[in-house]
C-alpha cells in the first residue's frame, strides 16, 4: 500500500510538504501542489481520506456543528441535516462544540483535514473578533444557521427573532402582564441579543419599561435558568410571568416551579421559545413561539449544496423565517 512517504519521493518534495498539500495546513506553492497531486494519482495513494478527497477533488462529506447535541431543538438540525444530505449524495459529520469557542476552532481544523466540501455552522459567539477566527479556519462554502457572525461574510438562515419577541410579549401584556421577568441566554450570541433587544422594544412599545432587574442571564443552560428562576420565584416580590428565550431555558423555569411547589399559571405565566417534541406531556402544556426548525435546516442544507455545486461565492444573505405564537394552558390574565 502506497504511503505517504512514497507520494513525497515521487514528487521530490519532503513529507511535510505533501502533508500541507493534502491538510491545507501551510502555504505551497501551485507548482508543488500538481506535482503532489500528480504523485498521489500515479501511486494511488488512498490511505488517508483528505487525501482521496483530494485525488477525485470532490468530497462528499458535510460538516455539520452544533452547540449542543444534547438539546432536542439541535438533535433535530442533525437529524434533518443527515437526512437532506443522504438524499444528494453526501454524508454528514455531526461535530458537538459543547459552547466553547476554542472546542469551535478545533472541529474546524479537523474538517480541514477531512476535506469536508461545506459547513453547517452555529456558531459559538458571533462578534467579529470570532469572526476574524473563523475566517482564517474556513476555506469552503458555508452556512450559518439560527445566528450569525460578524465579519464573517456567510449567507444565513435564522429566525425572525425581532417578530419572535414581539409575540410572547405582546402576547404576556395583553393578559395584562406588567412585571415580566425574561430568562436570557449567552451575551455576545446573536440569537440572544436579537431577542432581549426586541424584548425591550416590545415593552417600550406598549409605553412601559423591561427592568433590568427582571433580566435572568441563564446562558441558554437549564441549570443557570433553574437557578436564575429558583431566586426569582422564591422572593416575595415574585414577577407574575416569565419569558425563556430558548427551550432549555425553558425546562429550567419549570424544573423551578417544581421544586417551589407553585403553579403554573395560577403563580405564575411561563411562555418560552421553541416549541417540544410532546408538549401535551408536559404540566402544563407550555405556551410557546415556534419556530420551524426542520424547515430552517432544509433551507439551509440547500443554499450549500447550490453554493458547493455552482462555486458561487455567498453574498452575506440572510433568510428569515417567521415564528408562529402557539397558545398552550401556561398563560392566564393576570389575578386568575
Amino acid at each position: 500500500m502506497a504511503t505517504i512517504k512514497d507520494v513525497a519521493r515521487r514528487a521530490g518534495v519532503a513529507i511535510s510538504t505533501v502533508s500541507a498539500v493534502i491538510n491545507r495546513s501551510a502555504p505551497v506553492s501551485d507548482d508543488v501542489i500538481l506535482r503532489v497531486q500528480d504523485a498521489i494519482r500515479e501511486i494511488g495513494y488512498v490511505q488517508h481520506s483528505a487525501a482521496k478527497a483530494l485525488r477525485s477533488g470532490n468530497s462528499r462529506l458535510i460538516g455539520v456543528i452544533v452547540p449542543d447535541i444534547t438539546n432536542p431543538h439541535f438533535s433535530t438540525v442533525a437529524r434533518v441535516a443527515e437526512k437532506v444530505c443522504m438524499e444528494a449524495g453526501y454524508m454528514t459529520f455531526v461535530y458537538n462544540t459543547g459552547e466553547d469557542a476554542d472546542q469551535e476552532m478545533r472541529i474546524l481544523q479537523m474538517m480541514r483535514m477531512q476535506r469536508v466540501a461545506g459547513l453547517i455552522l452555529i456558531s459559538t459567539r458571533s462578534d467579529a473578533a470570532h469572526g476574524a477566527r473563523l475566517m482564517s479556519e474556513i476555506n469552503v462554502p458555508t452556512v450559518f444557521l439560527g445566528s450569525y457572525v460578524e465579519e464573517a461574510p456567510f449567507d444565513m438562515i435564522t429566525l425572525d427573532e425581532d417578530r419572535a419577541s414581539h409575540l410572547a410579549v405582546d402576547y404576556l401584556l395583553g393578559l395584562g402582564h406588567r412585571d415580566v421577568a425574561v430568562i436570557s441566554g449567552r451575551a455576545g450570541v446573536s440569537t440572544n441579543e436579537e431577542r432581549l433587544n426586541a424584548c425591550r422594544r416590545a415593552f417600550a412599545e406598549h409605553g412601559l419599561e423591561l427592568r433590568d432587574d427582571r433580566i435572568i442571564p441563564a446562558n441558554f443552560s437549564q441549570q443557570q435558568a433553574y437557578d436564575g428562576a429558583l431566586a426569582l420565584l422564591a422572593a416575595k416580590d415574585r414577577p407574575t410571568a416569565i419569558f425563556a428565550l430558548s427551550n432549555m431555558m425553558t425546562i429550567g423555569v419549570m424544573r423551578a416551579l417544581l421544586s417551589l411547589k407553585l403553579s403554573c399559571p395560577g403563580d405564575v405565566s411561563l411562555i418560552g421559545i421553541d416549541d417540544f417534541e410532546w408538549p401535551e406531556i408536559m404540566n402544563p402544556p407550555i405556551s410557546v413561539v415556534a419556530q420551524p426548525i426542520v424547515a430552517m435546516t432544509e433551507c439551509a442544507i440547500r443554499t450549500l449544496l447550490d453554493q458547493i455545486t455552482s462555486k458561487k461565492d455567498p453574498v452575506g444573505h440572510r433568510t428569515m423565517f417567521p415564528p408562529e405564537l402557539i397558545i398552550r394552558a401556561s398563560c392566564a390574565p393576570v389575578g386568575r
